[in-house]
């Protein structure tokens, strides 16, 4: 064998001891990087990343379990006939911990590849890698083949958590990973114990507490999950004994006691029940759990006291279910009164989209079982909510006749732009479009956010910052936090988006805050796709006690706009009409999947003033259309000492002027 990567594991026997009982070994540097790394080293972390794979191919996919000459020798020299072109032993830069692309052949479709890794270890030992692929993935150890997965997919991580047990010295490496057609990739990383990484970040924030950006003023703490689980975020619910519940897509609900804990060793987590049907939501009344599963909305209960589930009690099923993958259900929302409500999409593709009674619609269901159509028009409602004062809410995401994604204000009898749903409204007719509601804020399409999810209010009082009363709502796609200031103009609702906190593991789906005020985020990235890296996770966003310099909300005026922000700006930069950027735009309301921004136009500014204080500047505009988005962006404004502004943009949607 020609040309070979030796790859040097630290493996001591201290490590293997440690990785057994869960012990912690921390090794403090200079650095909070230098730090990082040597303690991952010293707990057992393989480091592999950086060295080269080696790859050949392609050959013709006569199924993953047909073999090929790579499976029989492992010669870095050797040349054979491949599939349309000679395959022979490529060196490449795959980067671990990342998508790799492997369309590197005259052809990709209906082929397979082999690539080579050689790991050396001073010592026997046992470590687990992350493993993904598209399509199928076979892999050998040292000739030995120790997976076989013969999957149709799109590659994402952790779809094969694969321990790997070397011996000491020179070890083989070889995956087999086939292609039907279109994409064709594969993901590699070392992995550690989810409860070892969380108890490294915790103490690396302690010893190198982050003072610029986002993290010097809320960090984002990660929980460690249990590692056999795969806790794909479908709900959150806070009991009154402080205790969480977290559900999942795949069914389950997970009881985690502690969760606030600055030990992630005091944090647990174990089944509540398990076997649902894609859990997509929870809300708790006292010790009564409610949750929605596709065919209805549960009522779950532990009447024996033993931290399990023994009761189940449909609440309402009596909407329909074809089949199509699309049709989700969201919430429930509960009001004061104790009714409550959930929203349903529509199908995507195949046929009329809203197939069955209700699809595209937001129902209530009252305390006596009744269940009532409450509102229409609705797409991909991913999240629901009622906000301080009693109002409900919903986020929509961009499609067919939803440009972009929005939050909306839900009130009885309303329709908000989906044709879907209109057959089953009484008195319409199917394919009529009657008016449509405009959404109390647009989301700016992907400037922040392609997947909105569910809206949380912060009632902490403060101890989440400065923002008491505002509402965050999560963002899949972009794997990010948006903050918004509402108000009420001509009784209906309006306001604005900021950009709040980036930086999560993988998408945002489900939001709740703890009595502590802390703000605990249910993750997930399969089927709607996220950054991050992550396929799932559990974080917690923590207010450090600063107070970012920040556009605390943007209020229309009679004239114009006033700014208000969290601490005191430099005046003098603060009046410069330089300092402001204004435009507008709009989008049309069509069949079409989406909608460019249209009528878009820059609007004047042509008085500034600012307050004694500093903390509010009033912006004169005088042309300003209804029912349009405005974006501000300010340009280098600063405290008096320097300190930036830390977002600089603002997305006001003006239905109304006072």
């Amino acid at each position: 064998m020609q040309e070979s990567l030796i790859l040097t594991i630290a493996w001591l026997s201290l490590v293997a001891t440690a990785a057994a009982d869960e012990q912690f070994v921390y090794v403090k540097k200079d650095t909070r990087e230098a730090t990082r790394a040597a303690t991952l080293a010293a707990n057992g972390a393989a480091d592999v990343h950086g060295g080269p794979w080696y790859l050949i191919g392609p050959f013709d996919n006569k199924g993953l379990d047909a073999p090929w000459p790579p499976e029989r020798e492992l010669d870095l020299s050797a040349r054979y006939p491949g599939k349309g072109e000679e395959a022979v032993w490529r060196k490449m830069k795959f980067p671990d911990r990342q998508v790799n692309d492997l369309k590197h052949f005259k052809q990709s479709d209906h082929c397979v590849c082999y690539l080579y890794r050689r790991i050396d270890a001073p010592a026997a030992g046992k470590t687990t890698v992350s493993l993904g692929s598209d399509d199928g993935i076979a892999v050998w150890l040292n000739g030995r083949r120790i997976l076989f997965d013969d999957a149709v997919r799109s590659c994402e991580a952790d779809q094969e958590l694969l321990e790997l047990e070397l011996k000491k010295g020179r070890n083989d490496l070889l995956l087999k990973v086939s292609n039907v057609s279109a994409d064709w990739a594969f993901y590699y990383a070392p992995t550690m114990p989810r409860r070892v990484l969380a108890r490294l970040d915790r103490q690396l924030d302690r010893d190198f507490p982050v003072t610029t950006g986002e993290a010097a003023y809320y960090r984002i703490e990660t929980l460690p999950l249990p590692e056999s689980e795969a806790i794909e975020g479908g709900g959150l619910a806070f009991r009154p004994d402080g205790k969480l519940y977290v559900a999942t897509r795949r069914g389950d609900v997970f009881l985690v006691s502690n969760p606030t804990s600055d030990d992630p060793d005091q944090i647990t987590m174990r089944p509540y029940v398990r076997g649902l049907h894609e859990v997509l939501g929870l809300t708790n009344v006292g010790s009564d759990l409610y949750l929605v599963q596709r065919p209805e909305i549960t009522l779950v209960r532990d009447t024996k006291g033993t931290g399990t589930a023994d009761e189940f009690t449909t609440i309402c099923d009596k909407f329909g279910l074809s089949g199509d993958y699309h049709e989700f259900i969201y919430g429930p929302a509960r009001d004061k009164d104790g009714n409550f409500f959930f929203c349903l999409n529509v199908g995507f593709g195949g046929g009329h989209q809203s197939k069955v009674p209700y699809r595209g619609f937001c129902l209530k269901v009252t305390p006596k079982g009744e269940m009532i159509p409450w509102a229409y028009g609705l797409r991909s409602p991913n999240g629901m909510n009622f906000s301080p004062d009693g109002r409900l809410y919903f986020t929509d995401n961009q499609g067919e006749w939803i440009p972009a994604c929005k939050l909306q204000e839900v009130r009885q009898g309303e329709f908000y732009g989906h044709a879907a749903s209109v057959r089953w409204w009484p008195g319409k007719k199917d394919g009529e479009m009657p008016e449509m509601t405009q959404p109390a804020i647009w989301f700016p399409y992907y400037t922040m956010s392609r997947s909105a999810t569910q809206p949380v209010w912060d009632v902490s009082g403060g101890k989440f910052g400065p923002f008491d009363s505002q509402c965050i709502v999560g963002e899949l796609t972009e794997s990010l936090l948006m903050r918004c200031n509402l108000e009420e103009v001509k009784g209906r609702m309006q306001g604005c988006v900021f950009l709040f906190r980036k930086g999560f593991e993988c998408g945002p789906n489900r939001l709740a805050f703890a009595p502590d005020g802390s703000l605990f985020v249910a993750e997930t990235n399969r089927g709607w796709g996220s950054v991050g890296g992550q396929p799932f996770g559990l974080q917690r966003v923590v207010y450090t006690g600063r107070v970012p310099l920040e556009i605390h909300s943007m209020c229309i005026t009679p004239t114009g706009w006033d700014l208000h922000f969290t601490l005191p700006i430099d005046r003098a930069k603060a009046a410069e009409a330089a300092t402001y950027f204004l435009e507008s735009y709009t989008y049309h309301h069509w069949s079409t999947y989406g909608s460019p921004e249209i009528d878009k136009k820059e609007n004047a500014i042509t008085a500034i003033h600012v307050s004694d204080d500093g903390k509010t500047v009033s912006l004169t505009v005088p042309k300003r259309d209804k029912e349009h988005v405005f974006h501000l962006q300010l340009k280098g404004l600063t405290t008096p000492d320097g300190t930036p502004l830390l977002h600089a943009d603002a997305y006001y949607t003006m239905n109304e002027v006072p």
